[in-house]
């Protein structure tokens, strides 16, 4: 079953070039996916209250064109069959006014018993109800990330208490930020990202001590979030002349 639903975009959508954030491209995304979930009755926050968390592990997200001001967004999302027992895959597609991709993107999701700390297996009944599609938007796996040996650049970051969402974790959106702050000004300053790629490990909590060390590679740039000595998120940003 394809989702799909238009976007009306906000004005803190977007940073001082009028071009929309990166944090709010992922949090577009996770909207229609939260809608679509909605639409199947498996409310999000609700499964949370009752102690069982759909959590995000993996993101891929393709930036062909940066959405602007005044741009008519179109978001499509659906489950493709890939999906297992133990993970749900769940793939978008952005479009403009004239039906042109801008975005495409994929995310994979588990779901946690909160109480346990342990992942829950997901029903028959439960993955049925999404109607799973045959199409993908990638047509090869995003490639895993690896801690490099070290790292160029490290930034201590501050969690603050509106990082913080309703299941006690930083919220998945605000690690994108937590990474720009310690890339290199002239990649912030150039703000061409055309390729995020966010693996999430184990979660950041209020009291974390949080490091983000930077890395630079042929390809792009390597992010690892850090609490303590223990790796949580990798992150991979690749320019658009990358």
């Amino acid at each position: 079953m394809f989702y799909t639903q238009d976007y009306v975009s906000r004005i803190s959508d977007f940073n001082k070039s009028g071009k929309i954030s990166y944090e709010a491209i992922l949090q577009i995304l996770e909207t229609a996916g939260s809608n679509h979930s909605n639409s199947v009755n498996d409310n999000v926050i609700k499964g949370s209250q009752n102690g069982t968390a759909w959590v995000l592990i993996d993101w891929a997200i393709s930036i062909l064109r940066r959405p602007e001001d005044k741009d008519e967004l179109n978001i499509s999302t659906w489950t493709p069959k890939k999906s297992g027992s133990v993970a749900i895959y769940r793939d978008f597609v952005v479009t403009d006014a004239s039906g042109n991709y801008i975005i495409k993107a994929e995310a994979k999701s588990c779901l946690l018993n909160l109480k346990t700390g342990k992942l829950v297996r997901i029903s028959d009944e439960l993955m049925s109800s999404y109607e799973p599609e045959e199409k993908t938007v990638f047509e090869r796996e995003p490639s895993r990330l690896r801690a490099p040996s070290e790292y160029e650049k490290t930034q201590k970051i501050t969690v603050r208490r509106s990082d913080i969402d309703f299941n006690g974790h930083v919220h998945n959106t605000r690690y994108i930020d937590y990474a720009l702050e310690v890339i290199p000004q002239s990649v912030f300053d150039a703000d061409d990202i055309c390729y995020i790629r966010i693996i999430y490990s184990k979660p950041l909590k209020a009291d974390s001590d949080v490091i983000a060390k930077y890395h630079k590679t042929e390809s792009g740039h390597l992010i690892g979030i850090y609490s303590d000595e223990t790796l949580c998120t990798m992150i991979e940003l690749k320019q658009c002349n990358d």
